[in-house]
């Protein structure tokens, strides 16, 4: 009896996990003034990301996101500065941002936070090895 509420404890916890990791896609707006010509920026992570955060001519418009896709509307039209921060990684590139459509950008990111949970898994077996030799 004890075995399976452990086992149901476990399972409630790693099913806790997994919706607390869930993605959503991030809606932004750049504060342009309304004269302004603007166009909509959108940014497509290859992966849900944390600590997502996006600064466009130095502005910060998107900070400590979870989110795979990004919409910013009102940014303005031309060669624009857009830095992305994701996963510990981080990106600049200058855009051109057109009135008529929305620019879409496509990002690779790293891996979030299973690559250092590996990490940490294969020290701790090649530690446990060292030691059994010794």
């Amino acid at each position: 009896m004890r075995l399976a509420s452990l086992l149901v404890a476990a399972a409630v916890f790693v099913a806790s996990l997994g919706l607390a990791g869930c993605s959503h896609d991030v809606r932004a707006r750049f504060p342009s003034s309304p004269q302004d010509p603007t166009g909509t920026l959108v940014l497509l992570l290859s992966q849900p990301a944390s600590n997502v955060s996006v600064a466009i001519n130095g502005m910060l418009v998107v900070e400590d996101a979870h989110t795979k896709k990004l919409t910013i509307e009102h940014v303005p039209t031309g060669n624009n500065e857009i830095v992305i921060a994701a996963n510990g990684s981080d990106k600049a590139m200058r855009v051109w941002i057109a009135s008529e459509n929305p620019t879409t950008i496509p990002l690779g990111v790293p891996e979030s936070g299973m690559a250092m949970w590996k990490s940490i898994l294969g020290t701790l077996i090649s530690i446990a090895a060292y030691s059994l030799l010794r």
